[in-house]
């Protein structure tokens, strides 16, 4: 117990309530959202109210019957924006039995362009342009200034929460959508959609790859102080995310997938994306090389 109050206060120091709506994206956060655990698989789900982008409000506990799918997103974050395929692909395969219901919640890397919310209606036109921009076919819902739905469910900045039919918590990814999380759906639906946990009940493990492939306009939406406040947040963000966007013809397959990578495709997946990085680290390093040679030739050159 004394461990887990200690942990708390950690994540309390590295990301303070008081500042949860930061304005800038710092390794800190980074940290706090590694040591966050989410709700356990057999807790009750908090019950929430929350205007929907393109309908009356929706409350949680009118969608007792039927499993839900509750998903965390932010307009800037790359897990969320790299997300949007297996979400589909989810959605295609799983959306007659289960209610699919996404939030949004605080932004996630803040910028020029779209920064922190100062008011209720900045956020609601964020989900209206997320749900647009991505084609997302259930509903999106908007958290208020104070993320009190995102904090009831943990803090986690991209979970992904299996909730059964009789409102308890089956599975709880933390960082998004997952092979677990398929693994729980299957599990759940197949067990008459009630019980926990689901699946493994809760899957920690940081899923990357489709972030690193098809994320980076996630940040990007939030201007360039975003982007520079992810390399300082996330040193060699930006790099992963450049080169796994360019190879995204080849890479897509393998990361954006809602099936278990087998350890042999998982390996070469690693050993590509970390030797396209070398490459293009050794590329610009030569540019540069060579741009500063020519400097000093052409000062060598000129007339004293």
């Amino acid at each position: 117990m004394r461990d887990t109050e200690q942990t708390a206060e950690l994540i309390d120091r590295l990301d303070p309530s008081e500042d949860f709506n930061f304005q800038h994206f710092r390794m800190r956060h980074m940290v706090a959202e590694l040591l966050r655990t989410g709700l356990p698989p057999g807790s009750e789900a908090p019950d929430f109210k929350l205007p929907s982008t393109d309908g009356p409000p929706v409350q949680l506990s009118d969608l007792r019957g039927q499993p839900v799918l509750l998903h965390f997103v932010s307009y800037t974050c790359p897990v969320t924006r790299g997300g949007v395929a297996t979400m589909q692909e989810l959605y295609r395969l799983y959306g007659e039995q289960v209610q699919f219901v996404e939030v949004l919640m605080r932004q996630a890397h803040p910028g020029e362009r779209h920064g922190a919310y100062l008011s209720s209606e900045q956020k609601l036109q964020d989900g209206r342009d997320y749900a647009r921009e991505e084609s997302v076919p259930w509903p999106v819902l908007v958290d208020d200034l104070a993320c009190s739905v995102q904090r009831a469910y943990g803090g986690l900045a991209a979970a992904a929460y299996l909730i059964d039919s009789r409102g308890v918590v089956a599975f709880c990814g933390t960082w998004g959508q997952s092979p677990a999380l398929r693994d729980a759906l299957d599990d759940l639906l197949a067990r008459g959609g009630t019980g926990a946990p689901a699946g493994k009940g809760t899957d920690r493990r940081p899923h990357l790859a489709a972030a690193i492939v098809a994320g980076r306009r996630g940040p990007a939406r939030g201007g360039r102080r975003a982007l520079f406040d992810l390399e300082l947040g996330f040193p060699g963000g930006n790099i992963l995310m450049l080169v796994g966007g360019a190879l995204r013809p080849l890479l897509a397959p393998l990361a954006l997938r809602t099936t278990p990578i087998p350890p042999k495709e998982r390996a070469a997946l690693l050993v590509g994306v970390v030797g396209a990085c070398a490459a293009l680290g050794l590329s610009v390093r030569r540019i540069r090389r060579y741009g500063s040679t020519k400097r000093s030739t052409a000062s060598d050159l000129s007339p004293s």
